[in-house]
């Protein structure tokens, strides 16, 4: 009865004044959603902390997804609009509930939703400085409907620390509701990167990879030992190199770049390089070429026998060659690290590391398994060298057009009846606005899944009757160069990673996030 008398008092008190405010508390709301924003000061002081609280309460049987949403859906965010020199240093989020129809699964609040972060104030602080906030939520119910609302608020300048009094009591209030960084809900998201990274080996952009990889299995005469010591370089190899990609995208967007996963094959410089590396693959595998390395006597030939390094190094160009590629669950994991702090970033690139290095790790671990299930070394061999010279050469041919792509890029484009508009926000915005369906594409050329949907779906003829049907506007963002515009687009959905396909039904405000892999039959679930 005392905790829900406090409660009563926190929630109750709204002060709102003008110029230099003094207010305990702030309250918006919509007939859905109300969001109130607590201060654990009455006042800023230079070169110290001010932690902010906010509380959302789903009303009238309505309610919000998480910040992670799960399966589909619009996460909930604040964005901070911050004066010169203050920065933000820690988010938690209060522990979501699972909903869960038909096989998809979404986490949200039914009830109370906390937010809680810390900002640094600066040590030199003036009268008069402004905090914002831009809060959106998607709230569901019967149907779901994107909401947004600003809370902005200033206080008044101080040497001194004051207390604001409501907040120790909103403190042990929320307490129970918080869950830490390592808990809760980020648990899954390192569950969802990592069998993400398991599905990515299994991706077709990683298929020449794989190939390499069997004919050393192959080729390697049967030694345990030596096996388990070369699958960790191996493992060691694909850790390294995701995290070199995770330190560049931190050290890029630190700079201001808007860029996500596969960011490096946007570079014509890369794409190139890629396919003077392929097509000596390529060669290698037809034994037109052969390769040695100028330390011979030291770490041995690089060729297709199992040496540590080329182990090592299979790990780290495998990476390279998956940015293409992103699997289910992986642009969910990565995208919940957009906004969170590097001891949340490095973990879910690791998870995804792990997954993706496992299947070789094991089967290194484990070689007897393997020389059970391959025939002796002989002939077939070089067979199958040659056959697995044929993907690579694909691949070469592939990364040529893209490469071409790059150079000369292009715009709207007739494909099988269907027309495509080059992607436009305030188009999109405004046949929203109006209640007209839009299909949205974030694609590619270098990304090779966004290349299979667009051949099995995108271009069937069920697609192109289904958009005549319901007089549907597709737009077509192609981020084969980099784009900041696309990139933050992409940010708005909560993701920084392709394929992502978007769909905003008639009459509705709400979007849609399709699946990553698509077929015809599950554009027609999600569109019909």
């Amino acid at each position: 009865m005392i905790k829900i008398l406090k409660f009563l008092v926190v929630a109750g008190v709204a002060l709102f004044f003008c110029g230099e405010s003094r207010a305990l508390s702030f309250t918006e709301a919509t007939d859905k959603v109300s969001v109130e924003l607590l201060t654990s000061a009455e006042n800023f002081v230079p070169g110290q902390e001010l932690d902010i609280l906010i509380k959302f309460t789903p009303m009238g049987g309505w309610h919000i997804l998480a910040e992670n949403p799960g399966d589909i859906g619009i996460p909930t965010r604040v964005v901070w609009k911050l004066p010169k020199d203050f920065a933000q240093e820690e988010v938690i989020w209060s522990k979501p509930e699972t909903f869960e129809d038909e096989g998809i699964v979404q986490f949200g609040y039914a009830s109370e939703a906390y937010y809680q972060t810390r900002i640094l104030l600066p040590k030199e602080l003036k009268n008069g400085e402004v905090l914002a906030a831009e809060i959106s939520w998607q709230a569901c119910k019967d149907e779901c409907v994107l909401e947004k609302i600003q809370l902005h608020f200033s206080l008044p300048v101080g040497n001194k620390i004051v207390e604001n009094p409501l907040w120790q009591t909103a403190q042990e209030l929320t307490e129970d509701n918080f869950v830490s960084e390592f808990s809760g809900g980020f648990l899954w998201v390192l569950v969802m990167a990592f069998i993400g990274g398991v599905i990515l080996n299994f991706m077709p952009c990683i298929f020449p990879i794989l190939a390499l990889k069997a004919i050393t299995l192959a080729q390697s005469p049967y030694n345990r030992k030596k096996s388990q010591i070369e699958s960790l370089f191996y493992f060691a190899g694909v850790v390294l190199s995701f995290l070199s990609v995770a330190t560049v995208l931190v050290v890029l967007r630190a700079q201001g770049e808007q860029i996500g996963w596969g960011f490096q094959l946007q570079s014509p410089a890369f794409v190139a390089a890629m396919i003077v590396i392929f097509g000596i693959v390529f060669l290698m595998l037809l034994d037109i070429v052969t390769l040695r390395n100028p330390l011979a006597n030291k770490v041995g030939r690089i060729s297709f026998k199992r040496q540590k390094i080329e182990a090592f190094m299979t790990g780290f160009f495998a990476v390279l060659i998956a940015s293409p590629c992103t699997a289910p669950f992986m642009g969910i994991a990565i995208g919940y690290t957009l906004s969170r702090p590097l001891y949340v970033f490095y973990p879910v690139f690791l998870a995804l590391s792990v997954g993706y290095a496992l299947p070789f790790t094991l089967v290194g671990l484990f070689p007897k398994a393997v020389h059970k299930v391959l025939p002796r070394p002989g002939k077939w061999m070089e067979i199958l060298k040659k056959v697995f010279a044929i993907p690579v050469f694909l691949t070469v041919v592939w990364l040529v057009w893209v490469l071409y792509n790059q150079v000369n890029s292009r715009s709207i484009a007739q494909e099988q009846d269907i027309f495509w508009e080059n992607y436009n926000q305030q188009k999109v915005s405004r046949l929203v606005e109006e209640g007209k369906p839009v299909f949205i594409n974030f694609t590619a050329k270098w990304c090779i899944t966004c290349l299979a949907n667009q051949k099995v779906a995108l271009q069937s003829d069920a697609f192109a009757k289904l958009v005549e049907k319901k007089q549907i506007t597709l737009f077509r963002a192609d981020w084969t160069n980099h784009d900041a515009d696309i990139a933050k687009a992409l940010k708005t959905y909560g993701r920084n990673s392709i394929p992502l396909y978007i769909y905003y039904p008639p009459q509705s405000k709400n979007y849609v996030i399709l699946p990553q892999l698509i077929t015809p039959a599950i554009l027609q679930s999600y569109m019909q």
